[in-house]
């Protein structure tokens, strides 16, 4: 959802939530970045610290992308993510929530680039740290998934491969191998219609989505995206 310069996407958890009274009709957590017409970068910093006042209970992830285009990312890129992950690490101690992060870096073979994805871990140190949609890209899935456990992201945010569309099968084997060492969070097209069915259908425990209306948040439908997840 838009609010000034800032885009907000928002995760859910499935089954009964034990949040403040703020959070009970929303999300869990919301991801801030800004032009979602490309995907997603960077958002200010200051719009970070003041997301961080507002939040719910389950905090907040930055988008740390500092281009469109795609996610090969150059050494100098690396080196201005890493740099505002400390930038933001900092806007974040003494907050009242938790801050996280979500970055991506591939190979041109459609790899995940592993020495970058090592570099942000170790940069981001116990913050949460999802994979973005830059996943969807990776060629092995499973392999790449085995990558990210071994370095100890939290997240994969994905569709299971598709552009747009979340799918199931694929989801439910990604949610099956991730087992208890990696969150699967599934996106794509998830709305109040069918939201329930794609978490059945694939174990998921956590989904991203948006759910934008004429002027900012439909909160009508972020209200009945949560009664069908938790209904």
């Amino acid at each position: 959802m838009k609010g000034g310069s800032r885009d907000h996407r928002g995760d859910l958890r499935r089954g009964r939530r034990r949040c403040a009274p703020r959070a009970r009709r929303g999300a869990d957590r919301i991801e801030i970045c800004t032009d979602l017409s490309c995907g997603g970068l960077t958002p200010a910093f200051d719009e970070v610290a003041s997301a961080l006042e507002v939040a719910p209970v389950g905090g907040v992830q930055v988008l740390v992308r500092p281009r469109p285009g795609n996610f090969v990312h150059s050494r100098e890129e690396v080196d201005r993510i890493a740099s505002d992950i400390v930038t933001l690490s900092a806007i974040g101690r003494g907050a009242p929530v938790r801050l996280g992060f979500v970055v991506g870096v591939l190979n041109a073979d459609g790899t995940i680039n592993v020495d970058a994805a090592a570099r942000l871990r170790d940069v981001a140190e116990d913050a949460p740290l999802t994979f973005h949609r830059g996943f969807d890209q990776v060629r092995d899935q499973d392999r790449g998934l085995d990558v990210l456990m071994e370095l100890g992201y939290d997240r994969v945010l994905t569709t299971g491969g598709d552009p747009a569309v979340a799918q199931p099968g694929v989801l439910a084997r990604l949610v099956e191998r991730g087992g208890e060492d990696i969150i699967i969070l599934v996106s794509g097209g998830l709305r109040a219609h069918n939201v329930a069915e794609v978490v059945a259908a694939s174990g998921a425990s956590e989904v991203h989505m948006r759910a934008p209306g004429a002027s900012g948040t439909d909160r009508a439908e972020v209200e009945r995206i949560v009664s069908a997840l938790h209904g």
